[in-house]
C-alpha cells in the first residue's frame, strides 16, 4: 500500500513543472551544480519522491515538497477542516510546515487564511476601523436638528413611558417631551405642534433608524414640508449628535428622581434648563444665549436684582453697542466651533484609518448583528459577523454608503458607515445574500465547506516520510 501511495505522490510531484526539474537532477547521474544547489537547500530524493529537510526546524521527519495544484487541498485540510478550526495564518502555518512545504509557503498561507470567507464572516478584526471624522459645518440656529426616543421607563400617574429629545445642532438647544406612546403618530405631532410651529421649520431632521423615524407618516410630513430627512448609518449611533445628550439626561434623571421613579417627568422641565443654561464646551456658551442673546434669569438674578433694565430715554443707544457686541460673539463662537473640531479630530482619526477608494458596483462585506432563530430577544444577540458579497449603490456622504443585495441590486437595504464595510476580494466564492435590513431571525444557510477530504490528497497525506536518520543516509548514497 504504501508503494502505491508513493507512485501517486511522484505522479503529483511530476505534473509540476518547477519540481519535476528539481527531480531530473536528481535522478541525473551526471551530478551539475543545480544538484549541489538543491542539497544545499535541503531537497533530498527518497524512493523517487522529493523531500525537503531543514536542518533548523525541531520536527525529525522531512517535509513533502508539495506541487503547486495541490497547495489549495492541504490548505482546505489544516485550515477549514473541522480539526483545523479555522486558526490565523501563524497556527495553519506551523501546522503545515512540520508535514509539506513549498516555495513561498508563509506568504501562500498568510493570503488564504486573509481571504477566507468565514474567518472574515466570524473574526473579530485587529485592524483599525475605516472613516475619519467628519467635522459639519455649523449652519444656522433650527437649521438642522436632531431627535432621538429615551426609555421605555416607568409608567407615571399621567401614564407617560417614553421620553422625546430633540436638539438644534448649532446651539445645542435642548428640548424634552414625555410621551405616552413611542409611536410615529405621536413622534411627529410633537414634532409639529411643539417644535416646528414654535421655532421655524428646519431644513434637516437627523435621526436614526427606529421604525418611528422611518415610517410613512414621518416621511409624508417631511415631504410636505419639504425637510430633508437624514438616517444614520446603520450600527453607527455616532453620527446621531442628540445621542450624547441621552447620556448627559441618563444619570441627572436617576440623581433627580431617587426611589420615586414613577416621577421622573415632574423632573423634565428642571432637567431641560439646566441643560440649557450650561456652557457647551464646543461653542463656548450656552444654548441660551446663542438663543435669546442674553443668559436666562435664574431665582439668584431675580433675588439680587444685579441685571435689572432701567428703562430710560439711553436704553436703545446702549442696546446698539450690545447688539454689535453680539455679533462679534457669535463669529469669534464659529472659530472656537472650529477649533474644538481640529482638536476632536486630531484625537479621533489617531484610532482610525482613512476610508476605502468605495465606489458604486463594488462588492463588499457588510458587519451584521443577527439573532438567534430560538430567542428572537434582543438580549440574544450573537457576535458580530460580516457577510456577502453585497453591492454599493451610492455613495450618501464621505463615509457613508448605501448597499443592496446582489440579488436585487435595485433595492437598497440601508445606508451603511464606512467602518462596517470591508472590500469583498475572494469573488470567486459563491455567497448567497444576506437577510434584509429589518428581517428578524438566522439569515439563510450560507454553502459549507465539504469536510470530506478528497481522494487524491488523502493518499499523499498518508506517505510516511523518511525520518532524519534515513534522510541522512540517502544523502550519503547520492
Amino acid at each position: 500500500m504504501c508503494k502505491k501511495f508513493q507512485i501517486l505522490a511522484l505522479q503529483k510531484q511530476l505534473k509540476d513543472l518547477e519540481l519535476k526539474k528539481i527531480i531530473d537532477c536528481f535522478e541525473d547521474i551526471n551530478k551539475s551544480v543545480d544538484f549541489a544547489n538543491w542539497t544545499e537547500r535541503g531537497y533530498v530524493l527518497n524512493q523517487g519522491v522529493l523531500y525537503r529537510y531543514s536542518p533548523h526546524s525541531e520536527v525529525e521527519e522531512a517535509q513533502l515538497v508539495v506541487p503547486s495544484h495541490e497547495r489549495e487541498k492541504i490548505l482546505k485540510l489544516h485550515h477549514d477542516a473541522p480539526t483545523a478550526s479555522h486558526y490565523g495564518a501563524d497556527g495553519t502555518f506551523s501546522r503545515i510546515s512540520s508535514r509539506y512545504y513549498w516555495t513561498g509557503m508563509r506568504k501562500y498561507i498568510a493570503d488564504y487564511v486573509k481571504n477566507c470567507a468565514e474567518c472574515i464572516r466570524y473574526k473579530a478584526t485587529n485592524q483599525k476601523p475605516a472613516g475619519l471624522l467628519q467635522t459639519p459645518v455649523p449652519a444656522q440656529r433650527f437649521e438642522s436638528i436632531a431627535i432621538d426616543l429615551f426609555g421605555p421607563l416607568p409608567e407615571t400617574s399621567e401614564g407617560m413611558k417614553w421620553i422625546f429629545i430633540v436638539e438644534d445642532c448649532t446651539t445645542k438647544w435642548v428640548e424634552l417631551f414625555p410621551l405616552k406612546q413611542a409611536t410615529a403618530k405621536e413622534c411627529a405631532l410633537t414634532l409639529l405642534n411643539e417644535v416646528f410651529l414654535r421655532y421655524g421649520l428646519p431644513r434637516r431632521l437627523i435621526s436614526d433608524n427606529g421604525s418611528q423615524f422611518v415610517s410613512a407618516i414621518m416621511q409624508q410630513l417631511c415631504y410636505v414640508l419639504n425637510i430633508n430627512q437624514s438616517l444614520i448609518p446603520v450600527y453607527h449611533p455616532q453620527a446621531n449628535p442628540v445621542e450624547r445628550k441621552s447620556r448627559d439626561l441618563k444619570p441627572r434623571l436617576a440623581m433627580m428622581v431617587g426611589n420615586n421613579h414613577t416621577l421622573w417627568n415632574e423632573q423634565l422641565p428642571a432637567i431641560r434648563f439646566a441643560m440649557n443654561t450650561a456652557k457647551c464646551e464646543t461653542t463656548g456658551c450656552t444654548a441660551a444665549y446663542l438663543n435669546f442673546a442674553r443668559e436666562l434669569r435664574t431665582l439668584d438674578d431675580v433675588t439680587t436684582d444685579l441685571r435689572s433694565v432701567i428703562h430710560n430715554d439711553n436704553f436703545v443707544p446702549e442696546f446698539t453697542p450690545y447688539l454689535k457686541r453680539f455679533e462679534r460673539n457669535m463669529s469669534q463662537i464659529k472659530e472656537n466651533i472650529e477649533k474644538n473640531q481640529d482638536r476632536r479630530k486630531a484625537y479621533a482619526d489617531k484610532s482610525r484609518k482613512p476610508s476605502p477608494n468605495f465606489k458604486p458596483d463594488d462588492l463588499v462585506w457588510v458587519k451584521l448583528h443577527p439573532l438567534s432563530k430560538a430567542n428572537q430577544s434582543k438580549s440574544a444577540k450573537l457576535m458580530p459577523r460580516k457577510d456577502g458579497p453585497y453591492v454599493i449603490l451610492s455613495q450618501k456622504s464621505p463615509t457613508t454608503f448605501v448597499i443592496a443585495s446582489c440579488d436585487k441590486p435595485d433595492v437598497p437595504l440601508g445606508a451603511y458607515h464606512v467602518s462596517a464595510l470591508t472590500p469583498f476580494q475572494n469573488v470567486t466564492q459563491n455567497q448567497s445574500p444576506v437577510v434584509p435590513l429589518r428581517r428578524r431571525g438566522r439569515p439563510p444557510n450560507q454553502p459549507s465547506v465539504s469536510n470530506e477530504i478528497p481522494g487524491e490528497n488523502a493518499k499523499i497525506s498518508k506517505i510516511t516520510p523518511p525520518r532524519r536518520d534515513g534522510l541522512r543516509r540517502c544523502r550519503g548514497r547520492m
